[in-house]
């Protein structure tokens, strides 16, 4: 049995607009699974039907095999994180562990006993007299996830979870996350940040409320871009020396580099670099590296993950 079951999910709001075009695809063990999309893919309409916050216009989700639409209880199965904070501000962290602990009818026992382990887990026991209003952002992140834990859910929801993280603070969510799965749960999170989706098991592409493709990263990198080399070039001239090599300009940080793709870079290189020389151009930096969730993005919709859809 599946752990969760989307089938021919569609979604379109009173203003006309398709959220959600038949959006298909299962959860069948412990895994993390990436939506991978801009905003206004689709990603946070397609996640608030499965915790049965928004009705679906017609489809399915079944979790364990159950309706959460027509058997409320299933939603006890489930852990869900908001891209909002999601946490009583002027409560403790403890306190708000074992308010959403109450809201599921765990025994004040149990509770006491599960937010302490949850404060264990997350880094928290020493933050757990302190006002959750007073926290860091990652520290809030940290108990939105540790109250969707309370109740021990078999399937956990996360909506953006590293948006306005650090690189190190995202980094060292993702593994709390994937810690998650060792521990036998499904994890479900939405993301538009491609380095995020790089460390997951199972990525799903979502554009303009469609699922594009779905695989590994590595399966992804293949049917996107087959076996090609991605190398970047920091130059003085990057739309000059695009047209010339057939490449693109895109922007890394503060600077624009031309991005070219190589079957063989070891033959390509060589014959690429003569020619960005022939033209006068020099060249600061020369960067080769193999395709990132974005460069895959790209390719199967033409769109950046930076740019902001409709719907």
């Amino acid at each position: 049995m599946e752990i969760l079951l989307v089938e021919g999910l569609r979604k379109v709001y009173d203003s006309k607009v398709e959220a959600l075009k038949g959006i298909s695809f299962t959860i069948e063990k412990p895994s993390l699974t990436a939506l991978l999309g801009p905003n206004g893919a689709g990603k946070t309409t397609l996640l608030n039907i499965v915790v049965g916050i928004t009705p679906p216009t017609s489809g399915k989700v079944m979790i364990l095999g159950r309706d959460p639409w027509r058997d409320r209880r299933v939603r006890a199965l489930v852990g869900f994180v908001p891209q909002e904070e999601g946490i009583f501000r002027v409560r403790t962290v403890e306190e708000n562990l074992l308010t959403i602990a109450a809201y599921y009818d765990v025994p004040t026992d149990e509770a006491r006993r599960r937010a302490k382990e949850v404060m264990e887990y997350l880094g928290l026991t020493e933050y757990r007299r302190r006002l959750a209003g007073k926290l860091s952002g990652g520290l809030k992140r940290r108990l939105a996830i540790g109250m969707s834990l309370m109740h021990d859910p078999k399937l956990l929801v996360l909506d953006e979870p590293t948006t306005g993280l650090d690189p190190g603070a995202r980094a060292a969510f993702m593994r709390l996350i994937k810690g998650f799965v060792r521990e036998g749960k499904a994890v479900l999170m939405s993301t538009h940040i491609g380095e995020d989706a790089e460390l997951c098991d199972d990525v799903i592409i979502m554009h303009r409320g469609e699922l594009v493709a779905r695989g590994s990263p590595d399966e992804l990198r293949k049917k996107a871009l087959g076996l090609k080399t991605v190398v970047e070039l920091l130059t003085n001239e990057p739309r000059k020396v695009a047209e010339a090599l057939g490449g693109e300009v895109i922007r890394v940080g503060a600077s624009e580099v031309v991005k070219v793709l190589l079957s063989d870079p070891e033959k390509e290189l060589p014959n690429l670099m003569s020619e960005v020389y022939r033209l006068g151009i020099s060249v600061n930096e020369v960067r080769v590296r193999k395709p990132s969730m974005s460069d895959v993005f790209i390719a199967f919709t033409g769109q950046s993950l930076e740019e902001v859809g409709g719907g």
